[in-house]
């Protein structure tokens, strides 16, 4: 056998080992990814509320839902008081939460409002639980399943209504679209020379994670109101919600979790 015999037997010899040492990298690392759990777990919640005139409006005086949890004025975890709405409007607004037949509204009062300065209030709370996966977190996770007496929601919600197609439960595979309610939900206004306001508010509150191969995954429970006023209003008017629960990715880790946990709990 002459030298190049010998480097190509060689060759063939080695090209398999190669391979195989390939395969098992990849094995390794195969493995170690799909058997890491879920990790970097995060919960947030967030509350806006925005109102709009098309012209100067003059005596102004507003009663519009806040977030609440439980009994208190809250978004997630976080007390809502008169301190927090503190500079958040022009100085000729004032602000003031005010109690209304068990249910606790934000009264703004004006001698104006214009279509120059808005009333615009954008909240949001980003808190990281941990890095991997501990049964203990899911107690602290955000109840997106079941906001009712768990989370932070607009009161008092009337004419509450399941939407038609909405899934009976939630499911371990896909993205689930959540289940949808509708409802209304009194709001107060009065002022003078009035043409059209607009009043909009939502509360999000969602928790979020990071699978195998670094997929970010979430779910999530929403709630809104909206309403336009058109002339010169001059009491409680009825506005269009709707809430939608359980919105998003589930895993079972989380499915067998406590349905009333709520977010912290």
């Amino acid at each position: 056998m002459n030298v190049y015999q010998e480097e190509t037997c060689f060759c063939m010899h080695r090209r398999p080992l190669v391979v195989l040492l390939v395969l098992v990298v990849a094995q390794v690392f195969l493995c170690g990814c799909t058997s890491s759990g879920p990790q970097d777990f995060s919960v947030s919640s967030s509350y806006t509320l925005h109102i709009t005139t098309d012209t100067r409006i003059e005596n102004v005086t507003l009663l519009v839902p806040i977030p609440a949890r439980g009994d208190l004025p809250a978004i997630g975890h976080d007390p809502i008081s008169d301190a927090f709405y503190a500079n958040r409007f022009p100085e000729h607004i004032t602000p003031a939460i005010v109690p209304i037949d068990g249910q606790y509204y934000l009264r703004l009062t004006a001698p104006f409002l214009s279509p120059a300065e808005p009333v615009r209030v954008n909240y949001e709370n980003y808190t990281s639980l941990a890095g991997d996966f501990r049964p203990e977190i899911v107690p602290q996770m955000v109840e997106t399943r079941y906001p009712f007496g768990n989370e932070s929601l607009f009161l008092p919600k009337q004419n509450l209504a399941l939407t038609a197609g909405s899934p009976e439960a939630v499911e371990t595979r896909g993205i689930n679209p959540g289940c949808r309610y509708s409802y209304t939900i009194p709001v107060y206004a009065y002022c003078e020379n009035g043409s059209r306001i607009e009043v909009y508010s939502t509360i999000w509150g969602r928790n979020g994670w990071v699978e195998q191969f670094d997929a970010g995954a979430l779910n999530q429970y929403s709630d809104r109101y909206h309403l336009v006023i058109t002339g010169e209003p001059q009491g409680w008017m009825a506005a269009d919600g709707v809430m939608t629960a359980g919105e998003g990715i589930y895993r079972e880790w989380q499915l067998n979790a406590s349905t009333t946990s709520g977010s912290g709990e």
